[in-house]
Formats: C-alpha cells, structure tokens, sequence
C-alpha cells in the first residue's frame, strides 16, 4: 500500500513508523516551518494536576509510546527518550487532599508515588501545601526527535521537503501531481485551518511560548511543576512553560508570554537564572480535546489526523498505531476520536 503523509511533526513520524512495520511504502512530505512538535517541551505526564487524574488512556498510551520511542532510536541511532523525576508543587489544600485520596486507588499506584513527610516539608521556600512525586514521566528531546527521524526518511528516501499544493490534488482519486496514492493522510497541525477538505471540523490554533534558562542555582535533579513547568535539560540549562493563547496563529515570540512564565516560575523557584531563547509555537486543539482520526466522509482516499495538543507526545504513538489498522485492516477507531462525531 502507497501512503503519503503530509506534516512531519510528532503525529506523522509516528504514523509513518507504524505504516513501515506494516510493510507500506511511505513518504512524507514537509515544509520545515513545524510550529507545535518541534518547539513543545515533550514532556510526558501521566497526571493533570489541577484536579489530579489520570491523562487520557494513559495506561495504554504509556507503555506505548515507551516501546516505540524506544525502537525509533534504535533505528535512528539517537538517544532522545529520557527519564524525568517530577515533582507537584500542591498549589492548595484541596490539591494535597486529592492526592492522597487517589494514591490509595489502584489505577493511580503507577503513577504516585505514595506521600511521606519528606515530600510534605520539601525543602523549598515555595513548598506551603506539601509536594508529590510521579512515577514514570519523561521527555522527549524534540530537536533530536523531529532532525534524526527526517534523516531516517531521507535515507530511505521518504521525505519531501516541500509544500503540499492543492491545486495537484485529486481527493477523488487519491493522486497528487498525478501520482497514485491509497491515501493521503493529513497531519499538518495547525495548518489544517487552510486545509479545504477538512474545514468543517473543529480545530483551533493555541499558541504556547516557552524559556530556555540557564542557572547554576536552580536544583537541577528533579522536575518541578506549579503553575508551570520548570523541565531540567544539561548543563544547568532549562525549559520552563508555557503560555495558552487561544485562537491565536503565529509564532512570535512576545514580552506578555515571557513576563507571564517568569512570574509563574517565582511559583518553584526564586533562584537567579538568564534567559538564552524564548520559542513560540502553536498547537491544533479540539474543543472536546480529543484529537480527529478517520477517513473524509466523502472521499476516502483523504484521511485526517491531527488535534493532538499539548500531550502528543503522550498520545500520538498508540492512536497512530490505531490510525494505521484503521486504514489497512479497517478496524475501527475509537469513538471519542473518530472524526464521525462531527459529520
């Protein structure tokens, strides 16, 4: 089966891994302006603080995502996968009291790391309602993740670094300047909003600003997350975020972003740092904030796989896995995906 897939971001490197075990013959193209896969931290959480659940399908996705990051750096040669110690800040009472409420159940001992006194008087000026720790989180390098996967295509001569013209499309027949494809899946992040064939759904662009710091003050061993997200990388070098600015699609940087995160970080730290980059980028989001799967209703050889947000790097691996037994052995989507939820 012949597959181009267009958008070279988290959701259709991950796609084109799948369809390549399948034994498919892929390219993907790209026009290196990624604006959302690139810049995010890829940080991947098992929990959402603010009312302390578990993120979506996260005992299916995280085992996942670990296998295949892990077999895409064996075959990139590349280590990008790295464990990440993370601790919440609780930001309130209630907060704590949802933590220890749901450290007791089972489908959250995973994830938690049951509370002790250490974690309660965290050595920490900011520490006033008692910390947690959470099992399993890590991150991806998305630098090296998004250039040693492109290097992979174009070895196998699978990438083409161009711009999709829709004006060489046939979605009837599924040909692109007049070449056949069984389908062309679109996985173009926000640029889906000039996307003629799938305007009727629902996404939105959210712009997110993110630091990279540096400080030889800051504790270094551990994530800490309140109000945002404080992310030790090498050499004393950080990444703190981000900003949510809906409908917003450009990727300026701004001095409203960068004041905003550094008077979130006086949240976990108030330690000297220096700013050395300040990144924009802008993620598709769905209102539901659950991504859009599945095949155009009236073309079929057109196939949608975008929304994925802020947790793609969670979430793209397993869904990307589904997307492909979708398109080759017809099984069925998940509901809460499935782009039939807005036909």
């Amino acid at each position: 089966m012949k597959i181009l897939i267009i958008g070279a971001g988290v959701t259709g490197i991950c796609l084109a891994h799948e369809l390549a075990l399948l034994h498919c013959e892929v390219t993907v193209m790209d026009n290196n302006k990624n604006v959302s896969s690139l810049v995010s931290a890829g940080m991947i959480t098992p929990l959402v603080f603010r009312r302390m659940t578990l993120s979506w399908r996260v005992a299916e996705m995280m085992p996942y995502a670990r296998k295949v990051y892990s077999k895409m750096e064996e075959d990139t040669h590349t280590k990008f996968l790295h464990e990440l110690p993370m601790r919440r800040l609780f930001a309130s009472e209630q907060e704590l009291e949802f933590w220890k409420e749901k450290q007791e159940l089972p489908e959250f001992q995973p994830f938690m790391e049951q509370l002790s006194d250490d974690d309660i008087n965290y050595p920490l000026s900011q520490n006033t309602f008692g910390t947690g720790r959470v099992k399993q989180a890590c991150y991806i390098d998305t630098a090296s993740f998004i250039h040693e996967s492109k290097n992979l295509l174009k070895r196998n001569n699978g990438l083409r670094e161009e711009t999709f013209d829709f004006d060489k499309l046939d979605a009837t027949s599924g040909s692109y300047n007049q070449e056949q494809f069984d389908y062309i899946v679109f996985a173009d992040g926000k640029d889906m909003l000039y996307n003629p064939l799938f305007s009727f759904l629902p996404m939105q662009p959210t712009k997110g600003e993110l630091l990279t710091l540096h400080s030889e003050k800051i504790y270094n061993k551990e994530s800490l997350n309140r109000k945002c997200f404080l992310l030790p990388l090498e050499n004393h070098t950080f990444k703190a975020g981000s900003t949510y600015d809906w409908d917003v699609d450009n990727t300026i940087p701004t001095e409203e972003g960068k004041n905003s995160i550094k008077e979130s970080l006086l949240s976990v730290t108030n330690e000297a740092y220096s700013i050395i980059d300040h990144q924009a980028g802008v993620r598709p989001t769905v209102p539901d904030r659950r991504p859009l799967l599945g095949k155009h209703p009236k073309f079929p050889k057109m196939v949608v796989a975008n929304g994925m947000g802020a947790k793609g790097y969670l979430i793209a691996p397993l869904l990307m896995h589904e997307l492909a037994n979708h398109l080759l052995h017809n099984a069925s989507l998940n509901k809460e995906v499935s782009i039939s939820r807005f036909e």
